[in-house]
């Protein structure tokens, strides 16, 4: 035992290992995967090594020397490999994510002295990944970004590696795309397409309304150049793998200004959808696809190497953009791996997103939640869709949703006292947020609020003291944004006044945001903080398009700093949301859909599966805790569908809403059951991937998310057929206390779950708990288990079955004197060496049975 726990120490100090050592002019970092080098000799910066340790090889390609980074300051174009810049210091900052931050400063001379240059890299203990981002400061003097041939030119990182094969493989990965189809190969000559049918005017995966991936591969050859969008850009060598990415937000293609009523699409009975939140008034630009390609990542193939690139393309920055001390110009943060090949480069992504882009871990926190919204939209709400919103009924909620065990309660669209006053309503809710608050304590609820940070009433007085702000139309007329009303533009001024706005309820007691309708509003207000009047409306646009992202992310930085408990997520649930990319993602979440392919008041399993989609398309690319989205938790005829829809809220999106009155008690004790034992497990599984076998409605649809060292997590399985579908999964059993919710058994290392499916859109779902390495498990179950609970200070284990059945049980031989409050166990005569004992137990009533030993 002491060898292993000596061997254990080892393992872990290595994996822990890293340091950062300045010598003969050269930045060293070593962890246990690698050793980079970056040298700042002759007043040139360069990377001069990539060592790969698991390799035993070196990366970059040191016979080709390419620029680290490329711009153009006072009209001439500067480079890594310029002799002019001198290394001055550098400084080390502990991440709370576990990384080290390396500040590097360095001064520029000769010819373009007083520019100084501070470099940011990131590197993370047992991580070859590397995050970086590069800021042009000046304290005294002013300096201007300037284009290259009539083009924007600013490079970085760019990096030259080893590449010696004849072709190498490029996969690139784009994350928000809209109207694509699930089908790569479709031929639309081969019959008509119905989904085009009454004025349905987007359609994407059986026309679930939703962003989704989308994945292409190139083969370079000697001399080929590929430029792609990404975020993610995955280049395959003969010897290794290169991940790149970079992190900003926008959407793959440009939709243009569109506003659709509900009144024009087709409805069945009480399903309702919201208006189409996008925008009226033509800014007077032409809409390209190209128009939300700000960053492209870039890669030259060569005889002997590849050069891999970061380079900006539009709105990045104006002609002449000043650098001085109030305007320092910062990069995207830019991300680079290394994998052995044929590696599977999904967890490298996963870690990357989940705890290496953030330093903000509450954001990272699984909490099921309530949102009031499926609520106000009720097809028996007759009050009104925000009338409803008032004190009284809003207790009844929050009262009713804790019943569901959530963990969050957002007040939706309501509250406010009108569009752009971001505070409670005088009317509905005269005791302010006070009462609510209270309630959502008592019952352990995150208070949440949704704002739209852009909207302004026109009659408020906001909105009439900064007419500048106000996004206009080619004709000068206030554009219509969300609910038809004003939008304000975001880089400027009032981007000071929405953040301390935020901050006033923060003070009331908000921890959660919900940020609406960031859309793709094209500002060409000159004169703010995205171009003066001396540059096109079209370079404007663009300006402020790229900033967008910047600003948002910002303010949702600054409420962390305020309160380290404050949460933002942002949604994504029309096509025109302009924040869809990795940026968000270092503070906060996504809300990703409404209702996907359906409406409101949509009871059924239609509704759900489409709405997993997201789930089923993004897992492996994006972490899946990372979305929220809601399901209805009703039970209601003829669907009877309450337990499909909560657990595709298992899988992911942990949300609910709905008019909750619609229940009765034991119907929310019921979901409130599963969402618990859902807790159970989430605290070993939230930060590893979701595993995924079967596409929507496949049968089985299986959705896997287990901690397999501790033997924890969830199976939930979908079938859009009545079948057998048994299930196995590979787990370290010794660890196992038992499964709730479904009969099964363990043999060599795995758990055999018997699913059946006995309808069309069924579903099934095992909680795997574990014992805290105590060595004490059910080993099978006949019949489903309801609750187990082990106590190892009282030596004792309570079974609570939810059938009758038979389980065979395992203890350590330590524990003596196995004894049942009124149930008799029959002692197995099995050989396991010396170390457990196995006992039968047979449950003939449904009722809890609690076990008994000493040691």
């Amino acid at each position: 035992m002491k060898q292993l726990l000596l061997t254990l120490l080892i393992l872990t100090g290595n994996l822990l290992f890293a340091s950062v050592v300045y010598k003969n002019d050269q930045l060293i970092y070593e962890n246990v995967l690698m050793v980079n080098k970056l040298s700042f000799k002759n007043l040139q910066i360069q990377p001069v090594s990539l060592f790969s340790k698991e390799l035993n090889k070196e990366l970059l390609d040191q016979n080709k020397q390419v620029s680290w980074f490329e711009f153009v300051v006072n009209k001439r174009l500067l480079k890594s490999t310029d002799p002019i810049w001198k290394y001055r210091s550098h400084e080390i900052r502990k991440l709370n994510n576990g990384g080290e931050e390396i500040t590097i400063i360095v001064d520029a001379v000769k010819w373009i002295k007083g520019l100084h240059l501070e470099i940011c890299r990131q590197y993370f203990p047992g991580s070859a990944l590397i995050r970086e981002r590069i800021a042009l400061r000046s304290d005294n003097q002013t300096f201007s970004l300037n284009k290259l041939n009539g083009k924007l030119h600013f490079v970085f990182p760019q990096y030259s590696l080893k590449s010696s094969a004849k072709t190498d493989k490029l996969e690139e990965i784009r994350i928000a795309t809209f109207a694509g189809e699930l089908l790569d190969s479709i031929d639309s000559n081969r019959t008509y397409d119905d989904r085009k049918f009454d004025n349905v005017r987007t359609f994407n995966l059986a026309n679930c309304h939703m962003f989704h991936p989308e994945k292409k591969n190139l083969l370079l050859q000697n001399g080929d150049t590929a430029l792609v969008k990404g975020p993610f850009a995955i280049y395959h060598t003969d010897d290794f793998i290169w991940l790149n990415a970079y992190e900003h937000a926008s959407q793959d293609k440009n939709f243009g200004s569109e506003y659709v009523q509900p009144k024009e699409l087709n409805q069945s009975g009480s399903i309702a959808v919201d208006q189409q939140q996008g925008v009226i008034g033509e800014s007077g630009l032409k809409a390209t696809n190209d128009d939300f390609w700000f960053m492209g990542l870039k890669s030259i193939k060569s005889q002997q190497s590849v050069v891999l690139s970061l380079s900006q393309l539009r709105g990045s920055y104006l002609d002449g953009e000043l650098i001085d001390r109030q305007h320092p110009y910062e990069t995207v943060w830019a991300a680079s791996a290394f994998l052995k090949n044929e590696s599977d480069v999904k967890p490298a992504i996963h870690q990357y997103l989940w705890t290496q882009i953030t330093e903000h871990p509450e954001s990272r926190k699984s909490h099921y939640y309530y949102n009031t919204w499926g609520m106000q939209r009720d097809a028996n709400n007759k009050t009104g869709l925000r009338d409803i919103f008032t004190e009284s009924r809003i207790l009844e909620e929050i009262r009713n949703s804790a019943e569901l065990k959530v963990d969050l309660f957002v007040l939706d669209d309501g509250w406010e006292q009108a569009m752009g006053e971001w505070q409670p309503n005088k009317t509905r809710l005269p005791n302010g947020f006070a009462p609510l608050i209270s309630e959502m304590k008592k019952n352990n609820i995150i208070p949440g609020a949704w704002l739209s940070p852009m909207g302004i009433d026109s009659l408020s007085e906001r909105f009439l003291a900064h007419p500048e702000w106000v996004i206009r139309n080619q004709n000068g007329k206030p554009i219509k944004a969300q609910w038809g009303f004003p939008a304000f533009d975001f880089v400027s001024g009032f981007y000071d006044l929405f953040v301390g706005d935020c901050k006033k309820l923060v003070d009331q007691g908000i921890r959660f945001f919900k940020w609406d309708a960031i859309n793709t509003f094209d500002s060409t207000l000159p004169d703010l903080q995205h171009g003066s009047s001396s540059y096109s409306r079209q370079e404007i646009r663009d300006r402020y398009a790229f900033l967008l992202p910047f600003f948002i992310t910002r303010a949702m930085k600054e409420l962390r700093e305020y309160n380290a408990d404050v949460v933002v997520e942002i949604d994504l649930t029309e096509k025109e949301r302009c924040l869809i990319g990795l940026m968000p993602l270092q503070e906060g979440k996504l809300f990703w859909m409404n209702n996907g392919a359906s409406g409101y008041n949509d009871y059924s399993s239609y509704r759900t599966k489409s709405m997993r989609t997201v789930i089923n398309q993004y897992a492996g690319i994006l972490p899946t805790e990372l979305f929220t989205q809601a399901v209805y938790p009703q039970n209601e005829y003829p669907y009877f569908a309450q337990r499909y829809n909560i657990n595709t809220t298992l899988v992911g999106g942990r949300g609910f809403w709905g008019n909750l009155k619609m229940m009765k008690p034991e119907q929310r004790i019921r979901v409130g059951k599963q969402v618990a034992k859902s807790k159970l497990v989430l605290p070993y599984i939230s930060h590893l991937p979701l595993e995924i076998s079967g596409s929507i409605g496949a049968s089985p649809e299986v959705y896997t998310h287990l901690n397999r060292e501790k033997c924890a997590g969830q199976v939930v399985a979908f079938s859009s057929i009545a079948c057998e579908a048994p299930v196995s999964v590979t787990l370290n059993t010794e660890n196992c206390l038992g499964v709730l919710n479904h009969s099964y058994s363990t043999n060599s290392g795995k758990i055999n779950l018997p699913f059946q499916f006995n309808r069309t859109d069924d579903t099934r779902e095992a909680f795997i708990l574990p014992n805290q390495e105590s060595g004490i498990g059910i080993e099978s179950s006949t019949g489903w288990i309801d609750g187990l609970e082990l106590n190892l200070a009282k030596r004792s284990l309570k079974i609570i079955p939810g059938t009758t059945g038979e389980l065979k049980i395992r203890f350590p031989v330590t524990c003596l004197k196995i004894i049942s409050s009124d149930k008799k166990l029959n002692k197995e005569e099995i050989s396991s060496g010396d170390r457990f004992n196995y006992y039968n137990l047979k449950v003939t009533e449904i009722k809890p049975i609690e076990l008994f030993w000493e040691n």
